[in-house]
């Protein structure tokens, strides 16, 4: 069992989710990096496997987006944020996330975007 994936909305839905992949208008090399991300996430045990797995550089946002944690997609210039969840879906934003990392099961997926535009 993997770690469930929520979504901010339904545009980040279709900016993620490879059953939109027709509709990407990435460059070829995001897509392919979005849906091994997506694999990944989905068959990982828990937050642990991504922090832990050091392609993606797990990492949390600063300023007003401190809440929110990135994964890079290699070294395209696009990332994957997300907000850790609760098993009833709400949001992580309190305490030590990584010390969490083990118990954390599901992740809200808040945007996909070019690092550098």
């Amino acid at each position: 069992m993997g770690i469930q994936i929520l979504y901010k909305n339904e545009t980040v839905k279709k900016q993620f989710c490879s059953e939109y992949k027709k509709k990407w208008r990435y460059p070829e090399q995001v897509k392919k990096k979005l849906i091994s991300a997506e694999n990944f996430i989905l068959n990982a045990e828990s937050l642990m496997d991504l922090a832990n797995y050091p392609p993606f550089h797990f990492e949390r946002l600063k300023g007003n987006r401190k809440d929110e944690w990135s994964i890079r997609l290699g070294n395209t210039g696009y990332r994957v944020t997300m907000i850790p969840c609760y098993n009833d879906g709400r949001e992580i934003i309190e305490g030590d996330i990584l010390a969490q990392c083990k118990m954390i099961r599901i992740v809200k997926i808040t945007e996909v975007s070019n690092h550098y535009e």
